[in-house]
């Protein structure tokens, strides 16, 4: 039998998850799209928003350039990028390492 405070934890976990679903059914424009990643040619007529870095943070990470990628992809986000282009790919050490991308904001 679960205690008070657990049924009171639960009822409050409950209504958290239905205030953020109802948030996202409710304002779909709250969310944020992820940018599309393209080629140079592909931004031609857009506007440059900035540079973006992403870092794959500290630890072993053999496969650290999709880490890095998610992250600049997340800073390209906040921005309100609908494009980026890609680069470079800049190691640091033997696992980890810098993605470094261009923002653009297109009207397509």
């Amino acid at each position: 039998m679960l205690s008070v405070f657990a049924r009171r934890a639960n009822r409050k976990l409950i209504t958290k998850v239905m205030m953020a679903i109802a948030l996202s059914v409710c304002f779909p424009s709250l969310s944020v799209a992820t940018p599309s990643e393209v080629r140079e040619s592909a931004v031609g007529d857009c506007q440059f928003l900035g540079k973006v870095e992403g870092s794959s943070g500290y630890g072993k990470n053999t496969g650290w350039q999709p880490l890095a990628k998610a992250s600049a992809l997340h800073r390209a986000e906040k921005l309100g990028a609908s494009h980026l282009v890609w680069e470079q790919m800049i190691p640091v050490g033997v696992f980890n390492g810098i993605a470094v991308a261009r923002a653009y904001s297109c009207n397509t």
